[in-house]
């Protein structure tokens, strides 16, 4: 199974929808996103990092296989689990704790999902609210229900188009905008990336807890 599900240091709403889909991955931590898999209440398949952040409790009451990373070290532990998933062959990866919290990390975050999709791996970030996928050239289809909210960000420029949604954009160079900013889902959408790179952001409608995604 080549499906992976990285936990990082990010704020991560648990659901029991969540959990479901988890019990498909093989689950990941980077040092203090490993809190996670408490709320999860799944295994973990390996706990990385250099446990700055880790408090002892943690360590003490949660068993994983663990592999120490120096402190002096150019790389965030996120990033460090990353590029072990893709040692590992990853076909697919969410990075949960990805997305919210330290925007710094946020933005590298959505830079590592970039190289991930590059390389041909399927690739998603939430906060267990908000999903964000990168989108290369090319045509995206997502099964959206009627309604959800979603905004594009050319990342940063693109053309693309939009279909499916109830304003549409016919393909056009974005760079510095807000115009891709809070559409809705009329069902599934379209989004047709001719140059550059975009994301993607599905957001929960007022009341909902997650985003539902028809697959």
């Amino acid at each position: 199974m080549r499906r992976f599900a990285l936990l990082l240091g990010g704020p991560l709403l648990v659901t029991e929808g969540l959990r479901q889909r988890l019990k498909a991955y093989r689950l990941l931590a980077a040092d203090s996103g490993a809190r996670h898999a408490l709320a999860l209440r799944l295994p973990l398949e390996l706990w990385l990092g250099d446990f700055d952040s880790s408090p002892p409790w943690l360590q003490q009451i949660l068993p994983a296989p663990k592999e120490v990373l120096t402190r002096d070290k150019d790389l965030t532990d996120g990033e460090a689990l990353v590029r072990k998933a893709l040692e590992l062959g990853a076909e697919e990866v969410l990075l949960l704790g990805g997305i919210g919290g330290r925007l710094d990390h946020t933005l590298a975050h959505l830079e590592l999902a970039f190289l991930l999709a590059e390389k041909g791996v399927r690739v998603e970030l939430t906060d267990g609210l908000t999903w964000a996928f990168p989108l290369l050239a090319g045509l995206h289809t997502f099964p959206l229900e009627k309604g959800t909210p979603f905004s594009l960000l050319p990342f940063p420029e693109a053309t693309l188009g939009v279909e499916g949604a109830r304003w549409e954009l016919p393909s056009t160079p974005l760079k510095a905008t807000t115009l891709t900013l809070e559409n809705q889902a009329l069902g599934p959408v379209r989004i047709r990336v001719e140059r550059g790179r975009a994301a993607l952001f599905l957001l929960p409608e007022p009341g909902q807890t997650h985003v539902r995604l028809d697959e």
